[in-house]
């Protein structure tokens, strides 16, 4: 069997995934659904930094050799993050709403209607139960700095990627999921539009979609 990883959005948790791991292990992967740093029982340290949550997810998945990777907002950041540090480990990539951050200091925002800061933490109180309620303060803060070795890195990444947009109705500038797959050589830009958590808003689509990219090993 093959290993699938799940990466959940931030504030949310691996059971977003629950009702897609018996079609995931009927296409002959096994499932992993890792809790993100700064939710449920996993460590809690601030400031919440990107590289943080890669290197934390990494460390969940110790022993995997290679993995197909699917994940949603800032799950998706943390799966695009693990394939730039280390290509040769990823096998496919599914990435639902990746939040982009800007290649300089001269790039745009990763978003078209930014939160202000009470709002992000009147947020992150209302899901404390599932998450430090400064992780989004500080994740956002992380996404509006450049990341120019993440886009570098994106360049390297061979595994076949579906980068999922969500349409209009979505907080993020869908114009730049184009820009991604310009920068990784196998990427592909498929819209449903459903808004920000397409797999929850619309599961249905969502799964014929995903299923029919990971289906490819013919399990």
């Amino acid at each position: 069997m093959r290993d699938l990883v799940c990466l959940h959005a931030g504030t949310s948790g691996p059971s977003t995934w629950d009702r897609f791991v018996p079609e995931f292990e009927a296409l002959g992967y096994r499932v992993h659904r890792p809790t993100l740093l700064g939710h449920g029982t996993a460590p809690r340290r601030r400031p919440y930094l990107l590289d943080d949550f890669r290197d934390h997810t990494l460390r969940e998945l110790d022993g995997l050799e290679r993995v197909t990777i699917v994940g949603n907002s800032l799950g998706a950041f943390v799966a695009s993050a693990i394939a730039a540090a280390e290509p040769e480990r990823v096998e496919r990539l599914v990435l639902e709403e990746l939040p982009i951050p800007p290649r300089d200091s001269q790039d745009r925002d990763p978003t078209v209607r930014p939160m202000p800061t009470l709002g992000l933490l009147a947020a992150g109180w209302l899901t404390r139960r599932k998450s430090d309620p400064l992780l989004l303060r500080d994740v956002i803060a992380d996404l509006r700095r450049p990341q120019p070795a993440w886009w570098t890195g994106l360049a390297a990444v061979q595994a076949p990627t579906l980068l999922l947009a969500g349409g209009p109705t979505s907080h993020l500038d869908q114009t730049r999921f184009p820009l991604v797959a310009e920068t990784m050589p196998t990427a592909t830009v498929t819209t449903i539009d459903a808004g920000h958590r397409i797999h929850t808003k619309a599961p249905e689509r969502w799964l014929d979609v995903v299923r029919g990219f990971l289906a490819f090993k013919g399990a």
